[in-house]
């Protein structure tokens, strides 16, 4: 297959084939789906993020399948999501498109990237992500890019320290941003065939036309910004207002992301917070969806691996109230579940792994405040 910018009835046909393997689900019936993956909670993102995902395949077909000229229909999207570590902005995204449409789907981080000429890998790089991911050039670009960390670039947090040109990170993250601009706009970039600095020569033309970004971050200390900017004092202050500005398990609505002006206080070049046709809040998981989380997910998996060495795992719904507590009161979200409950299960496997006998049912009870082990 051709690795090339050019257009041509043969590469059509190929992306056509290729889309016709995709399932043709509606908005609605990708919502419910995803809930199949054991994804809880975040309703609104949900349903914002599942409308993304059919107009980018329905777009592509329109195209590829149906040969509707490109410049009569709407120009992909890129969303921006924002909320608290753990909330599952990028475990949406790869369920939704990864999983469930099976579309070359790549996450990284944005932290290791830096502007082009400086220690770091150049951000075009990511493309070259992509088409690993897809083990197809041509299909790559029409695949989906989720940047996490996002607003690590911001200008306001880079906390690098300049040690001379060509040593050390783009001071700042603007390069990076600045670098980010075209790729999401959609443009066609020399892209480079490997991530390793020596075949940085081996370029090719990719398009990004029709490659969807997904951009993610907590955006920690951004209320600070938006409370600041409405000037509220005395009775007019909400206690949120009082949080400390590092403090990320905070949620955001739309009235918090609507200006651009805010980012552009954060650190964020207008320019490039503008290439969002839509910027989705995320709200912080609570207690309730937590224990969901962990009883539907977290604890089922480590039930099979017990189940696989023939024990069951049995846990007292006091100890799953408690491994939710201390996950909430860390503000890890549901990132911090599964270390939650391991700090409790570590001297029930350690015993149970070591153990001569056979044992069939462990059981995690609370008992005076305190988690015990009973091995039967």
């Amino acid at each position: 297959m051709n690795f090339s910018s050019k257009e041509n009835p043969e590469d059509k046909e190929y992306i056509a084939d290729y889309l016709s393997q995709i399932p043709s689900s509606s908005p609605a019936q990708l919502f419910k789906e995803i809930s199949k993956f054991g994804y809880i909670g975040q309703d609104n993102a949900k349903k914002a993020v599942s409308l993304l995902a059919f107009r980018h395949v329905n777009r592509l077909r329109k195209i590829f399948m149906d040969g509707i000229d490109k410049r009569l229909l709407p120009t992909k999207e890129n969303y921006l999501l924002i909320g608290p570590t753990g909330c599952g902005k990028t475990f949406l995204i790869e369920t939704l498109f990864n999983q469930i449409l099976k579309l070359p789907t790549v996450i990284i981080d944005i932290t290791s990237y830096s502007e082009t000429g400086y220690v770091g890998t150049d951000p075009v790089a990511i493309l070259t992500r992509l088409i690993q991911a897809a083990q197809d050039p041509l299909i790559a670009q029409i695949g989906i890019v989720c940047i996490d960390e996002f607003d690590k670039i911001s200008t306001g947090k880079n906390n690098a320290v300049f040690a001379g040109a060509g040593t050390t990170k783009d001071v700042g993250g603007l390069g990076v941003q600045k670098e980010l601009l075209k790729m999401l706009e959609g443009a066609e970039l020399d892209v480079p065939t490997s991530v390793t600095h020596s075949s940085y020569a081996d370029r090719k033309a990719f398009k990004t036309e029709h490659v969807t970004f997904l951009a993610s971050g907590a955006f920690s200390g951004f209320r600070q910004i938006v409370n600041a900017s409405k000037k509220q004092i005395g009775f007019g202050k909400n206690i949120e207002d009082y949080e400390e500005p590092n403090k990320v398990a905070v949620s955001y609505n739309r009235d918090d992301v609507d200006k651009v002006s805010y980012f552009e206080r954060y650190g964020m070049m207008p320019e490039l917070i503008g290439r969002f046709s839509r910027i989705v809040p995320f709200h912080a998981l609570g207690k309730k969806e937590l224990k969901m989380i962990l009883s539907k997910n977290t604890i089922e998996q480590y039930a099979k691996e017990f189940e696989l060495e023939g024990a069951k795992l049995k846990i007292d719904e006091k100890v799953i109230d408690k491994v939710v507590e201390d996950a909430f009161i860390r503000e890890t979200g549901a990132r911090g579940l599964k270390y939650a409950l391991l700090e409790y299960l570590e001297d029930a496997c350690f015993d149970f792994y070591s153990s001569k006998k056979k044992i069939k049912e462990v059981v995690l009870t609370m008992k005076k405040g305190a988690i015990e082990t009973k091995m039967k």
